[in-house]
């Protein structure tokens, strides 16, 4: 190929090779903080580093990166179509007159929102199999446990929370020496849903929590970062710094900030679904809604013996547990994708002399 098509071939895919060469690089960065809070999300551990030194104990350093393949696809994918909805909705907007001021951080907030809404309806229906998958494998052996198919390493390990105490097999597993873990791939974990939770449908239990979760955060992440970009830019400097600060650590905090933000909106609802999802994956006694889990955490009693005291404000936060560790994902996962995402497109710039950031919008 010639120069011209090459550099053709890259305008045009150019959305496709930068977000997805990010997706790939900070899906492998981050995951482990995502395996860690999968756990904390389903399970009392006194501090992240003892959920971390459990999960090393347990299953070794392979336990971080459990079920890492089918998100190191789906997730490039997935990503990949999420920015490529967000830039087209915001040009079909701005095309059409509608929120095509960027002098105004209003119209810059809600175009973006907007792209990210629209983006998060569609692929959620899409992304939602592949993560409950993701979830299986990541919570997998904390569910063998739970279910008496294996014990656990250490008899004086973390108790479960309220919200996930041991299912009936448990209790009726016969005793004896606890059974070697076997991991599954994740095309094992899939036909096992598929099995045993009803089909395809099977692959979308906790789904309306999942919708929630992507349209509402997909939104807040691009509006709030477009708005952050948009203050950032009429301050930066020609060679693309900010007060001192290089382009790129501009760029990571640009993304990190974003991603800290919408998730700290969003995370009860993902804490939500977990839950629900471990539930149904693990026959659990008791099945709850979403809302019923919801009120059922908000409600429970701490044991009488606790030396916390009881507070709505200490019980609400139970909403926010593995917060601390999701948030770290997010300023690693978000801070690369847009470093990245940044440093690509420049270079894309350079070599066919069209702005790719002004392209985008």
């Amino acid at each position: 190929m010639s120069k011209e098509e090459v550099d053709q071939l890259l305008w045009d895919y150019r959305t496709v090779f930068t977000a997805g060469t990010a997706s790939l690089v900070s899906t492998v960065a981050s995951f482990p903080f995502d395996s860690v809070k999968s756990r904390l999300q389903v399970k009392h551990y006194p501090s992240i580093w003892s959920c971390a030194k459990a999960v090393f104990r347990e299953e070794g350093i392979q336990g971080f990166f459990r079920g890492v393949f089918i998100p190191l696809i789906t997730i490039s994918f997935v990503r990949t179509s999420s920015f490529s909805i967000y830039v087209n909705t915001k040009e079909s907007l701005h095309n059409s007159g509608r929120l095509a001021d960027k002098s105004r951080i209003r119209d810059v907030a809600l175009s973006g929102m907007a792209g990210g809404a629209t983006s998060g309806v569609i692929i959620s229906c899409g992304s939602a199999p592949f993560e409950l998958v993701k979830v299986q494998r990541q919570l997998e052996y904390l569910t063998a446990v739970q279910r008496g198919l294996i014990g656990s390493a250490g008899q004086g390990g973390p108790q479960a929370t309220t919200s996930s105490p041991p299912s009936s097999a448990a209790a009726g597993a016969k005793k004896g020496p606890p059974a070697k873990f076997q991991a599954r791939s994740g095309f094992q974990a899939a036909a096992d849903i598929y099995r045993h939770q009803g089909g395809i449908r099977g692959f979308y239990i906790g789904f309306p929590l999942h919708l929630t979760r992507d349209t509402l955060g997909t939104a807040l992440y691009f509006g709030s970062y477009d708005s952050i970009r948009s203050v950032v830019n009429r301050n930066v400097s020609s060679n693309g710094s900010l007060f001192g600060v290089p382009g790129p650590f501009v760029s990571f905090l640009s993304g990190s900030t974003a991603g800290i933000l919408s998730w700290l909106i969003v995370y009860p609802v993902d804490l939500l679904k977990t839950n629900v999802q471990q539930r149904k994956l693990s026959n659990h006694p008791k099945q709850l809604t979403g809302y019923q889990l919801f009120t059922h955490l908000l409600r429970a009693r701490p044991p009488a013996d606790s030396t916390k005291q009881d507070t709505a404000v200490r019980r609400f936060l139970r909403l926010y547990r593995g917060l601390g560790v999701s948030a770290l994902r997010s300023f690693i996962s978000h801070g690369l994708t847009w470093t990245i995402i940044e440093a690509l497109s420049d270079r894309i710039s350079q070599r066919t002399g069209k702005d790719v950031m002004a392209a985008r919008g």
